[in-house]
């Protein structure tokens, strides 16, 4: 990573961070709850207690009743699928890659404060580079630096390859952020939804106002991005159709505004419809 992506590291961290200490780092505590339970002793059983924790080996040795207790594992496998494509440097107001970036320090910290571990998949039209699960102090920065540094060797989007590949590394369920403009031709609908099955799946959407309500009048050139083609047209009048990522819960980002406020709501909100007798608004 060169000076200049180390100090936008630095000060994504501290310009995050400061938020997340003071608000919101129970917030991801609770909207991603543990996926399994440990077993942690045995105590003797009290009247009331589930006769299907009776430990029966326990039990038998001592000539008492022992119930079995657990605890909810709370460490998470979290995995960053990240769109490492071309339109992610598309951008009216600043590139899409700079939110992008936000978000993924949010997240690497957030991570690391509930001692998650972190994979990252980076991909274009191709897998560019899997980053196996990591935890620890100096595993975010790392991790960062690795996304930020890439030189992909692809430029257009495959979501489908991206969720194809994670659903046969993965063998842990995982909270999986598929972090994307999802602008890409192809049905990536049947692939998130085949991965979502298994796995808390969260895409993240990158977006720009310019694609948003775009408006142009008159003779204009357009180039994409992706595949170095240009279109010539009159008049444009129209905006880029939304995702369809109807049965998800979504992270919408702008490169009009910082990502942590999206970020950090989403959490609020999912950790909010988590507690018992409320629902999101």
């Amino acid at each position: 990573m060169d000076p200049a992506e180390q100090a936008l590291f630095r000060r994504l961290r501290i310009r995050t961070l400061r938020r997340v200490d003071a608000l919101f780092a129970g917030e991801y505590h609770s909207a991603f709850r543990g996926y399994g339970l440990l077993f942690d002793g045995v105590r003797e059983y009290l009247y009331g207690d589930d006769i299907r924790t009776i430990d029966w080996n326990v039990s038998a040795r001592t000539n008492h009743l022992y119930v079995k207790e657990f605890i909810e594992e709370r460490e998470l496998s979290v995995v960053l699928a990240v769109d490492v494509s071309a339109s992610i440097d598309y951008g009216t107001v600043r590139k899409k890659r700079e939110p992008l970036l936000e978000a993924i320090v949010l997240l690497l910290y957030l991570a690391r404060v509930n001692n998650d571990r972190v994979s990252a998949l980076l991909f274009t039209d191709r897998v560019e580079e899997y980053l196996p699960p990591r935890k620890g102090r100096g595993a975010g920065y790392a991790l960062y630096e690795k996304i930020a540094g890439l030189n992909p060797s692809g430029r257009s989007t495959d979501i489908s390859v991206a969720t194809e590949f994670l659903g046969k590394v993965l063998k842990k369920r995982s909270v999986i952020f598929v972090m994307s403009d999802f602008l890409d031709c192809g049905d990536h609908r049947a692939g998130l939804r085949q991965l979502a099955r298994r796995h808390d799946v969260v895409p993240v959407v990158l977006s720009d106002p310019a694609e948003r309500s775009a408006r142009y009048m008159g003779l204009s050139e357009f180039v994409d991005m992706e595949t170095g083609r240009r279109v010539l047209t009159e008049t444009v009048d129209s905006k880029t159709p939304a995702p369809d990522l109807e049965g998800f819960e979504t992270i919408e980002l702008g490169t009009e505004l910082p990502a942590g406020g999206a970020v950090l709501e989403f959490l609020k909100r999912r950790a909010r419809a988590k507690r018992p007798g409320l629902r999101a608004g």
